[in-house]
């Protein structure tokens, strides 16, 4: 049996399991959940800290992201000598740090980590030399038309006082005025066990794991952050840039009881019926992406085109979600589509580090940590969250031609 074959049957298995009966289930508002896994050769530990712009003022945007980098940088050779690999991402709502690491080294490797994080000072040369080369990396970034858009987007989403309008890493002009007292003063205001879970994938012993990473993230009960509700500016936006592009984004809330694993199905087949193809010649990219957060979520769907259809194509975005929500797929060709995105998830949580992320974001925001249902998901879940999605928030980024024809039908 091939290891997509045996993952696919574990999360069957998890799916018809009680929560209380699930390996490494959690009573409500616990900061680890640990999943054993016998057959995987190294032990994933994903550790989430709800910190990020919420906790920045304006002018010290990237001020999370930087701290995490400068917190982690000293322990990268002790790391390496341990054969662990970390990488360390900045969300809208907290900071990811991913650890990989053999199963005999793992508890080294992670206790290496949260000491770092909780209990170690900054250093003064991490912090020049990371803020030097997170500047740079923004730098680089920013000219991106793909970060531009995410950045119009974020700020037509949320609107122009919320903080997660500001991109998670922050901008160049910032970053390179935070001194070492900034990066100080917040360690010790937000990298604390009491705004942290952690998850655990791998072959390990769950009660030992979790002794292991209790004795760190010890705490007050864990409440999944909430930021401020939105104020979404109107829509639709459209942005000149200087591209030979035209970039398209519209992004749809949904509501948390909405099934997160249909939204990934509809925005599939909405960017299927989307992407280049026989009649469509004239797209160049289109994608798809579900952020969840502890009140719901998002779905983002994003396509280039000539920047002479650009108006035609704008509107395409919303008829390719709303045909789906109409009426439910025929059985047939339900069947088709869902076996195709299944397989597509299960490509995404092939290793142990993807579905320790996955089961620490579904914790972090208020869950207990499962993993993805992927044989529950029927035509009726994708209905209801067809119908579910909130109207869209539209930007429109890149050069506009007045007088430009449709797109070819």
């Amino acid at each position: 049996m091939t290891r997509a074959l045996l993952f696919r049957a574990a999360l069957a298995a998890l799916a018809t399991l009680p929560p209380s009966l699930a390996p490494g289930a959690l009573r409500a508002q616990e900061h680890v959940v640990v999943r054993p896994e016998p057959g995987t050769p190294v032990v994933a530990v994903e550790v989430l800290v709800a910190a990020g712009p919420a906790e920045e003022t304006p002018e010290q945007a990237g001020l999370a992201y930087l701290t995490a980098r400068v917190a982690t940088a000293p322990i990268r050779p002790i790391l390496d000598s341990l054969g662990a690999h970390l990488t360390v991402q900045a969300h809208k709502d907290a900071l990811g740090f991913t650890l990989t690491a053999a199963p005999d080294t793992w508890q080294e490797a992670s206790r290496t980590l949260l000491v770092a994080l909780f209990r170690d000072p900054a250093d003064s040369l991490a912090t020049v030399r990371e803020r030097a080369a997170l500047r740079a990396e923004l730098i680089g970034r920013e000219a991106s038309p793909a970060d531009a858009l995410a950045r119009e987007v974020d700020a037509a989403v949320f609107g122009p006082d919320h903080p997660w309008r500001r991109p998670a890493a922050g901008f160049s002009t910032t970053v390179e005025k935070l001194t070492l007292a900034d990066v100080d003063g917040f360690i010790r205001s937000y990298l604390v066990p009491e705004r942290t879970v952690a998850a655990v994938v791998g072959p390990v012993d769950a009660a030992a794991a979790r002794e292991h990473l209790a004795a760190f993230l010890r705490g007050s009960p864990w409440q999944a952050p909430r930021a401020e509700p939105p104020a979404p500016v109107e829509s639709p936006v459209r942005k000149e840039y200087s591209s030979i592009t035209a970039w398209i984004a519209a992004s749809y809330p949904f509501p948390p009881e909405v099934d997160e694993e249909a939204v990934r199905m509809l925005g599939e087949l909405a960017v299927e019926g989307l992407s280049f193809g026989p009649s469509r010649r004239s797209v160049y990219n289109a994608r798809a992406e579900v952020v969840r957060r502890a009140e719901g979520g998002e779905l983002r769907i994003q396509i280039v085109v000539p920047p002479r259809e650009v108006d035609a194509w704008a509107g395409r975005i919303d008829e390719a979600v709303a045909r789906y929500a109409d009426r439910a797929m025929v059985p047939s060709l339900f069947a088709d589509r869902v076996r195709r995105f299944r397989g597509l998830r299960l490509r995404e949580l092939d290793t142990p580090e993807a579905r320790a992320q996955e089961a620490a974001r579904e914790l972090f925001v208020g869950g207990q940590g499962r993993l993805a249902d992927l044989e529950r998901l029927d035509a009726e879940h994708l209905l209801a969250a067809a119908r579910a999605l909130r109207p869209a928030t539209l930007v429109v980024l890149g050069p506009f031609v007045d007088g430009a024809p449709a797109a070819n039908d």
